[in-house]
């Protein structure tokens, strides 16, 4: 739930109280039948991928600036060592573990994923188990979560709630003596609309287990208002989420708009947005935080973030070890 002092401010400004804010938000999802937009250019429906049949490491073919969805979705992965219920009112309540591909004492860190799919509930996190394979096996413990979307009961302010539960259940792993004391949070798209969501209250949110999380937004929406005036399947998706236009919904959208907030507090390591310029999905003007650092990388487009064997993949993963050290 988002932080009382937050929602008080705001709330205000707009004359609404906080009771009103949260049953509102769910009564007015629109009661048309949800139809899933193409996640991309008239590409097929989403896949879950190819399970590899061993725990060996999986070599990812090297990937094109701007791969389509449909290759990201196609891809080889392992499948999570286990996978937590952190809630029990929906099935998508769970966050998927994959152990880091070292022995503890090598481990580099952990990372808490949360995929994008324009918060539809048509795409959940198995477009994205590649990636957290190709991060397992780059020495991550990766805990990706999933959470209630559009069309199934996840529409704002439901699935950023979700995923603060999923954040908080992580500290079931310092069972298995993984050290949670230094996090990432990466998010994709919606999830990195999630993912900034999160640096703007991580004070109020962070499990105690954890001293300090680094927040990096890939193709992240960050102005939700702007991103629902634009026109391609994704962006003509945000009403559903919204429950209506930024003119029906002032007050949701306000909130739900991480450029509205300051990301500050002494949990709060790197903030990073990190933005292709060949985007046709998220437009590059995304990028945007007056707390964030923008890292720009010409030529690529939405998917190659989630794709192992391309060059964004790459710059993520220097990030990270970058963050690590700083």
């Amino acid at each position: 739930m988002l932080r009382k002092a937050l929602l008080m401010n705001v709330l205000g400004l707009f004359g609404v109280n906080d009771r009103l804010q949260y049953t509102a938000v769910g009564a007015f999802f629109l009661a048309s039948i949800l139809v899933a937009p193409s996640y991309a250019n008239s590409i097929d429906e989403p896949s879950p991928g190819n399970k590899s049949g061993t725990s060996l490491p999986i070599v990812f073919p090297s990937a094109p600036n701007n791969t389509p969805y449909k290759q990201i979705a196609s891809l080889d992965f392992i499948e999570p060592t286990a996978t937590f219920m952190y809630a029990s009112e929906h099935p998508d309540q769970y966050a998927a573990y994959w152990r880091a591909n070292n022995t503890e004492a090598s481990a580099k860190g952990v990372v808490v994923f949360i995929h994008g799919g324009c918060w539809l509930s048509a795409f959940d996190m198995s477009h994205a188990y590649a990636f957290a394979t190709g991060l397992s096996q780059a020495g991550y413990h990766v805990w990706s979560i999933e959470y209630r979307r559009a069309g199934n009961g996840g529409e704002w302010p439901v699935a950023l709630e979700d995923i603060v539960l999923g954040l908080q259940k992580i500290e079931v792993l310092s069972r298995s003596d993984v050290n949670l004391d230094h996090i990432s949070v990466v998010g994709h798209s919606a999830g990195g609309h999630l993912a900034a969501m999160l640096a703007v209250q991580l004070q109020d949110v962070l499990p105690a287990l954890v001293k300090k999380a680094d927040v990096i937004g890939l193709a992240a929406i960050i102005d939700v208002a702007k991103y629902a005036s634009g026109s391609n399947d994704c962006q003509t998706a945000t009403p559903s989420f919204m429950a209506g236009m930024p003119n029906q919904q002032t007050s949701a959208y306000y909130l739900a708009t991480p450029s509205n907030f300051e990301a500050r507090g002494e949990t709060l390591g790197q903030f990073q947005l990190l933005q292709g310029n060949a985007d046709i999905i998220v437009p590059e003007l995304q990028a945007r935080h007056y707390n964030a650092k923008t890292i720009k990388l010409d030529g690529v487009g939405h998917f190659d973030w989630i794709h192992p064997g391309s060059d964004a993949f790459k710059q993520l993963l220097k990030q990270l070890e970058s963050n690590a050290i700083n």
